[in-house]
């Protein structure tokens, strides 16, 4: 039994094979690539290998078979890195070695980001050169307004100017020094305060804002979904001619920004519920005070240095039916009282304690004006009903210096128009489809149109609309 076995180990061992006997895989001692590395653009590599026991070489790359299969070189042209594989085959099987050439980038040269919108009077951003292939000094240039915090570096910093007129561009630019190489960034640069904004406002809070030129152009600036803006407001105004007013009656509540050049609107001040006074129907804007009508009361106040609505003076005794209160004087803080059913009015001022002077009295005002706003040639009258329209203008002591009124019969304005306000360009007409008007005032009171809207060509469906932002030139 002893013998059997050793037999079959015998026989067995007899059966495998031993040491580098001819059924041995290849053997593969070296595989490298000379030079190692090229310069940019490439250049001409020799590959050397060193093998036994192999009946074919192959090399990958497109290279392919390779001779002799012990001892050899093969001269290749290069024109970027890449790894070579090559392989070596006999009956028992094949083996692999790689070996690899770097060739250098070519010197190129990038900015990141390739564009930011900046907003003029606020902190500036950083631009970033990604050079590569290359050592030479990145410079920079700016075309445009602004600054750079230094002219050349891996890294520059961007200084919006302190103002700019309406929505412009500069272009920054990275040069690679002696390369020849640039890249360019795209600034887009907007008003800190929005010039010659319209905001067409519903009740939700949603609303659509553009700008509104001399010409008739309205460019559309952006959207604001519902609850992005203050929801229920039922008054706009302006304080210290600057910031916008939205006040909602229902609540007492409301919110202080302006809306720059982007369209948002950065909040300076909210008012939370009965802040203001709440349910008054009139509300107008006095530069640093604000005056609320209801009633026959009035209510004028001044903002602190928070904004809020400080000291307010209450007063009694007025008309109770007064349907529009409008400031007519800038320079004295007049502001004209009017009733729609007789076409009667007053005229009076409030002094730096908002205390109220009665000026004037009028009986001779047409009735039934359904809007009166101050613009720039003066004061606009305007009946919805059959479009008809007057025009004057208000000395400090309500003296009419244009009189008569300056009229429009019908046919010069179109009826039916839902809203009038006074705009940039001149006096917007708007109706709730969408459809609109702007025309201007002459030296003498003669109505101009400039452009009429089609239905849809304004944004459809305000429930107010508000000249905002800063009115820009005339």
């Amino acid at each position: 039994m002893k013998r059997y076995v050793l037999s079959f180990l015998g026989a067995l061992l007899a059966g495998c094979p031993m040491g580098g006997g001819g059924d041995s895989l290849p053997e593969v001692h070296s595989f490298t690539v000379t030079p190692a590395s090229l310069p940019a653009g490439g250049g001409v590599v020799e590959l050397r290998w060193d093998v036994s026991g192999a009946s074919t070489l192959s090399v990958s790359g497109g290279v392919g078979s390779v001779s002799p299969s012990d001892r050899g070189s093969k001269t290749l042209s290069v024109e970027g890195s890449r790894t070579y594989t090559l392989t070596a085959t006999n009956a028992t099987g094949s083996v692999t070695a790689d070996t690899s050439v770097t060739v250098a980038a070519a010197p190129s040269i990038s900015i990141s980001p390739t564009s930011r919108t900046f907003v003029a009077g606020e902190p500036g951003g950083s631009f970033d050169a990604n050079a590569q292939g290359s050592t030479a000094t990145v410079t920079w240039a700016l075309s445009g307004p602004g600054t750079l915090g230094s002219d050349s570096g891996p890294a520059v910093i961007y200084t919006p100017p302190a103002s700019v007129t309406g929505p412009t561009s500069a272009t920054l630019t990275a040069s690679l020094s002696g390369t020849g190489l640039t890249a360019s960034a795209t600034i887009s640069l907007f008003p800190r305060v929005l010039v010659g904004g319209v905001l067409f406002y519903e009740s939700d809070g949603s609303g659509s804002l553009g700008t509104l030129n001399a010409q008739g152009d309205f460019h559309h600036v952006r959207d604001f979904a519902a609850g992005a803006l203050p929801p229920g407001v039922t008054h706009f105004g302006k304080a210290y001619e600057l910031y916008e007013l939205l006040y909602n009656r229902a609540s007492g509540s409301g919110a202080l920004g302006t809306f720059d050049g982007q369209g948002t609107f950065r909040k300076v001040k909210i008012y939370a519920g009965a802040a203001l006074p709440e349910d008054q129907i009139h509300m107008v804007s006095l530069n640093d005070r604000l005056l609320f009508g209801e009633a026959g009361v009035t209510h004028c106040g001044s903002y602190d240095a928070q904004y809020n609505f400080s000291n307010p003076t209450t007063q009694t005794g007025f008309s109770p039916d007064w349907d529009i209160l409008v400031r007519v004087n800038a320079e004295a803080s007049g502001v004209l009282f009017y009733r729609k059913s007789d076409g009667s009015g007053a005229y009076g001022t409030y002094d730096a304690n908002c205390q109220w002077t009665n000026l004037k009295d009028y009986s001779g005002f047409t009735s039934n004006w359904s809007h009166i706003v101050s613009a720039r040639h003066g004061v606009f009258f305007y009946r919805q009903s059959d479009g008809i329209g007057a025009s004057a203008t208000f000395a400090a002591d309500g003296t009419a210096t244009q009189a008569p009124l300056a009229s429009y019969p019908v046919g010069t304005l179109g009826a039916g128009w839902e809203q009038v306000v006074s705009a940039a360009g001149g006096v917007l007409f708007y109706s709730s489809d969408g459809s609109g008007e702007l025309g201007t005032f002459d030296a003498a009171h003669r109505y101009v149109r400039v452009k009429s809207f089609a239905a849809g060509a304004l944004p459809e469906g305000a429930a107010i609309i508000a000249p905002v932002g800063e009115a820009g030139a005339p």
